[in-house]
């Protein structure tokens, strides 16, 4: 049990990631909010929701061990509620998308760590965020077609603007020896 231990590299490594993408989270709003009158009339709005999810998968991607996806997303959503419209109900966003994403790579065992990995990691992130705005934003007074036009849109954003970007960056990030002391490069994919 002692290599799933997290070391004090790892958690500096994963606060900052967390942090950093706070403030992005805060950047990424302003595209969101001129996306998203755009795309609500068509119910696609959550085609821009993807990169919300990406400080699970990549502080997790990069450290293989429990309990990363949860602490790093939580804490990004913490910073973004500090700076963003959002408030600190962001916070809660962040728990159930850090789990979503846990979920994913605790049921590989922390052992799996691929492309295809990100990808479902990402859709279950977004599985439980759009659930939790279901209920917040009472989506059950919205018809069936589009509450799964909304739910299908944020799993496309999921896909292609959280595990795609993270995989690129993740194995750009590789090659420039600065994840030389972290399991993504000593570590099996």
């Amino acid at each position: 049990m002692l290599k799933n231990k997290i070391n004090i590299f790892e958690m500096v490594l994963a606060s900052v990631l967390a942090v950093t993408l706070g403030v992005a989270f805060w950047g990424w709003t302003f595209v969101y909010e001129v996306m998203s009158p755009f795309l609500s009339g068509l119910g696609l709005k959550y085609l821009s929701s993807g990169p919300w999810l990406m400080a699970a998968t990549i502080a997790a991607y990069i450290i293989r061990k429990p309990g990363i996806a949860l602490m790093s997303e939580t804490i990004a959503s913490v910073v973004e509620g500090f700076i963003a419209s959002w408030g600190l109900m962001s916070g809660s966003w962040g728990i159930v998308q850090g789990l979503g994403a846990e979920l994913v790579f605790a049921g590989f065992r922390y052992k799996k760590w691929n492309l295809w990995t990100l990808i479902l990691a990402s859709m279950v992130s977004a599985t439980f965020s759009y659930c939790l705005d279901y209920f917040y934003y009472n989506y059950k007074t919205l018809p069936n077609h589009l509450n799964s036009l909304q739910l299908i849109s944020f799993l496309v954003s999921a896909i292609f603007l959280c595990a795609f970007p993270t995989y690129i960056l993740c194995q750009r990030l590789k090659k420039t020896g600065l994840l030389n002391n972290f399991l993504i490069v000593r570590g099996k994919e």
